[in-house]
């Protein structure tokens, strides 16, 4: 962009002594930031995991591609608003806190629009532009929660990797429960009460932001009660695009590696019917066992972060790469060529969730081994827009690929 980007520094007025030891903060710390992580991208995930629900208000119209788009592109466009042009006089917690805000009233709004609505039309614009509000609340979050955190131990960026992978799964839980709790006929009812419960978990990340103020690892790296502003420090700091240079590479194997996924999910995830069991097929359920399926293992992927397997920033590139093979995999599964037994789709998305969480995220990591540790917060900044633009032109070609 033309525009110079604002680098992320920290102003603190808030002494190391000021606070006592707390022997548990360690622990503490890992947990609140993964439950930051949870609602970074929950909205998202909350949004496309109701594959039933959008079948009865569309049952002509996948939703599933539009939301992605609109979401994707959305949130693309105001991130490079924010970060090109954006006030750098504001602190973390106006951004966090009210790109909380924005995803808890988005989670609100989509179930009460049923009742407000009758026409499949006004639904679709209703949710589409919903989305889009969600979207925009979610750049102001990608605009600082990645530099935040690379201020903080790998443990804590582990952790939010680890969270951002966790909400897929509690996406899918919160929608197999709530299917399970009402008889099949009652979807909308099942649905509303999914996305409240989304609603909650949202709010209980805005408590999560305001403990981790509180610690003493916040204090530590100068994000205290009173801290958290982001300043343009051009004339004092790190150039913006001598550390792009360091870790460009890296940055477009992030971009690569969520551009494959967005590529198959959710849209050809959900594409995928069952060969061998049609009556999970007729009920819905075999879509959401997969997007289950595919959360699990997104899941487990990002737990097992340390341990590196010999992989490191300069050759992360290789499973990167040999992963784009599950395109064509699930493509030919989607479309009944080859691979036409229920097996075959559990493993394809099995590989696709494990892969997006354990190189995922160890490619994320991996950009702040190639930048200093002055320079991790400007990184992160580009690491935000760099997946961010792998999720948009994945969705783009998700899109065309059922056609």
């Amino acid at each position: 962009m033309a525009s110079p980007i604002a680098s992320f520094t920290l102003d603190s007025h808030v002494k190391s002594d000021d606070h006592d030891d707390e022997p548990h903060t360690p622990w503490l710390l890992i947990v609140v930031v993964a439950v930051i992580g949870i609602g970074y991208l929950f909205p998202f995930s909350a949004l496309t995991q109701p594959v039933d629900y959008w079948s009865v208000l569309f049952p002509d119209f996948n939703i599933e591609f539009a939301i992605t788009c609109v979401f994707l592109y959305t949130n693309l466009v105001t991130l490079g608003l924010l970060v090109a042009f954006g006030s750098t006089d504001i602190s973390y917690t106006r951004r966090i806190v009210g790109g909380f805000i924005g995803q808890f009233l988005v989670l609100v709004f989509v179930p009460l629009e049923y009742h407000l609505f009758s026409t499949e039309t006004a639904h679709k614009v209703a949710i589409l532009a919903a989305t889009a509000v969600a979207a925009i609340a979610t750049a102001f979050l990608d605009s600082c929660v990645i530099a935040l955190v690379a201020t903080y131990p790998l443990s804590a960026q582990a952790a939010l990797q680890f969270g951002v992978g966790f909400s897929t799964l509690i996406g899918a839980m919160y929608r197999d429960l709530t299917k399970l709790a009402f008889p099949t006929t009652a979807v909308v009812t099942s649905s509303a009460l999914y996305f409240y419960i989304g609603a909650v978990t949202v709010g209980v990340c805005i408590g999560a932001y305001f403990v981790l103020l509180r610690l003493r690892a916040s204090h530590t790296v100068g994000c205290g009660h009173e801290s958290g502003l982001l300043h343009d420090s051009v004339a004092e700091g790190p150039n913006r695009w001598s550390v792009l240079r360091k870790c460009v590479r890296n940055q477009v194997q992030i971009s690569l590696l969520f551009f494959t996924t967005l590529c198959l999910w959710p849209p050809l995830v959900t594409e995928m019917r069952s060969f061998n069991c049609p009556e999970l097929q007729a009920t819905g359920w075999w879509p959401l066992l997969l997007l289950t399926s595919f959360a699990v293992a997104d899941c487990l992927g990002r737990l097992l972060v340390s341990y590196r397997c010999g992989l490191t920033k300069d050759n992360i590139w290789k499973p990167i790469v040999v992963r784009m093979l599950l395109v064509p995999c699930i493509v030919l599964t989607v479309r009944g060529v080859w691979f036409t037994h229920d097996a075959w789709s559990v493993l394809f998305v099995t590989l696709l969730g494990f892969t997006n969480g354990y190189h995922g995220s160890l490619a994320i990591i991996f950009v702040s081994d190639c930048v200093e540790a002055t320079e991790r917060g400007i990184a992160g900044t580009f690491t935000g827009f760099f997946l961010s633009a792998g999720l948009v032109l994945g969705s783009t070609v998700g899109l065309l690929l059922p056609k």
